[in-house]
């Protein structure tokens, strides 16, 4: 089999909800990393064989994001684009399909990972509305008039949560916090022990920014204006210095367990994308990778207990991979919710002892969550840190809506 390595690896910065990338597409977020990591890498566009993107809210406004990213950012028509759809870790998966693609000689260089622009996420109306529609004039029932009243009106952020698993079978899960809250039920994780998390998770991602360490991953967007010259946006905006456990303690629960906005992840806008070569191939053109995909996982659970997935995913990744987490020099959990990622801690046997070496720049509580973005943001983060630090082997596990987890290890070529 062919041996594929992640050459190089780009991301945006993470922007707010409503902040300062709430103007720019999706496609022309994916389209400014696509063009950072060919610039970068010292490849041409044309050398591609296929993008592949996670983006969880595909919709009339985002057509297969990564054939309309790359064709917007310039890139030959030739090279085709593919976007898949796992909910959180779909970034991820998108690195893992390359990888397998690549190992079985399909394809041999390929670039691979995720976008998603919340703040621009579309309201919509169900499909099955045209049926009961009255017609206008000599148009047929159901093909006529939107003038109704009572039209249900959904906003895809949030319906998406309730439409991640059937509710015939499972019962009407309104948002992921639900699982959360269980997870925290079933392993006693305490309001206290939530926000420590969320506390330390924003100091690391803090002091990340405030080091310099983001920068050599970060492709920075230019963002139009309305009024004046274009703004350049290149440092992560959830992050906030003068966080506190204090006053994450004053934070109100949403459903009156320990999870609050303060020790949750948020909805935020972002791309990330890794470029990845058979290695001989990479060779011949003179490139250095950064890492390799040793090893990964797919599992699922119950949607109702949706964080159990990763902590599977973990354990299926490291069997894999012929390795036990003492071997495991980094460690990147997602963190959807503190609850949730202190549930998957315990349940893989890790302890406060484990805490150095745990989402060390912080996650998405502290840097946010672009959901499509996140798993391919995680290895892009993961595989810098590995290099700095001179670890060999780094571990990967993200659980999302619905029961599914990814797990991976990835392993330092450098």
């Amino acid at each position: 089999m062919n041996q594929p390595i992640i050459v190089n690896a780009v991301r945006t910065a993470i922007g707010n909800f409503g902040g300062s990338l709430h103007t720019v597409k999706a496609n022309d977020l994916a389209a400014t990393v696509l063009n950072g990591l060919v610039e970068r890498s010292g490849i041409r566009p044309e050398q591609v064989d296929m993008v592949i993107m996670g983006q969880n809210y595909q919709s009339g406004e985002y057509v297969n994001a990564a054939r309309n990213s790359l064709l917007s950012a310039g890139w030959p028509v030739e090279v085709p684009g593919l976007t898949l759809d796992r909910r959180c870790p779909s970034g991820l998966d998108a690195v893992c399909l390359a990888h397998t693609l690549i190992q079985a000689g399909q394809m041999g260089t390929m670039v691979a990972g995720g976008v998603e622009s919340m703040s621009t996420v579309e309201f919509y109306l169900a499909g099955d509305i045209r049926w009961s529609l009255g017609g206008s004039g000599d148009m047929p029932r159901g093909h006529g008039s939107l003038a109704s009243w009572g039209l249900p009106l959904y906003d895809r952020i949030q319906r998406a949560r309730v439409m991640s698993q059937p509710i015939a079978r499972f019962g009407e899960i309104p948002t992921m916090m639900t699982w959360a809250e269980a997870a925290a039920t079933e392993h006693g994780i305490s309001r206290e022990e939530a926000d420590y998390w969320a506390f330390i998770s924003n100091q690391r991602a803090c002091a990340a920014i405030a080091s310099g360490r983001f920068r050599e991953e970060i492709v920075p967007v230019t963002v139009p204006q309305a009024r004046g010259e274009a703004v350049v946006f290149d440092t992560d905006e959830r992050p906030r210095p003068d966080t506190t456990e204090e006053k994450l303690a004053k934070l109100k629960p949403v459903l009156g367990g320990i999870c609050t906005a303060g020790n949750s992840s948020g909805e935020n806008d972002g791309a990330a994308v890794c470029l990845l070569m058979e290695e001989s191939r990479a060779a011949e053109l003179g490139l250095e990778g950064m890492a390799r995909v040793k090893a990964f996982a797919f599992r699922g659970t119950d949607p109702r207990s949706t964080w159990r997935s990763a902590s599977a995913a973990v354990a299926a990744a490291l069997e894999n991979a012929g390795l036990g987490m003492e071997q495991i020099g980094l460690i990147e959990l997602h963190e959807a919710f503190a609850a949730q990622i202190l549930a998957n801690m315990r349940e893989l046997g890790l302890t406060t002892a484990d805490h150095e070496r745990i989402n060390v720049n912080g996650s998405c509580i502290s840097l946010g969550h672009p959901v499509g973005a996140t798993g391919a943001r995680i290895v892009t983060t993961l595989a810098y840190e590995m290099r700095r630090r001179g670890v060999q082997y780094g571990l990967i596990g993200i659980c999302g809506g619905g029961g599914m987890g990814v797990g991976a290890v990835l392993e330092s070529i450098r």
